[in-house]
């Protein structure tokens, strides 16, 4: 397990290319199961799905190749991210 923190705001410019990465739809090979550990205003999307608030304790689990991104909140967001083994 590995725990991420995508800040709200920042002018590290590699910080802001990994963040974008997240908030465009994206697919990941492996499937993973992500946390929220804490963040406000963030939510999560699976294309074609409505928005879910990523609340504290929220556990996402999202198959691999399947389209996500993440709708950036109000102050920095925590998570930790468990890539399942096949």
């Amino acid at each position: 397990m590995t725990r991420f923190t995508i800040k709200h705001s920042t002018s590290d410019v590699s910080h802001l290319q990994w963040r974008h990465g997240l908030l465009d739809y994206h697919t990941d090979l492996e499937a993973r199961t992500v946390t929220v550990v804490s963040g406000s205003g963030w939510k999560f999307q699976f294309e074609g799905e409505s928005e879910i608030n990523m609340s504290e304790g929220l556990v996402i689990n999202i198959p691999a190749n399947r389209r996500h991104r993440i709708i950036k909140g109000s102050t920095d967001l925590i998570f930790t991210i468990e890539i399942e083994e096949t």
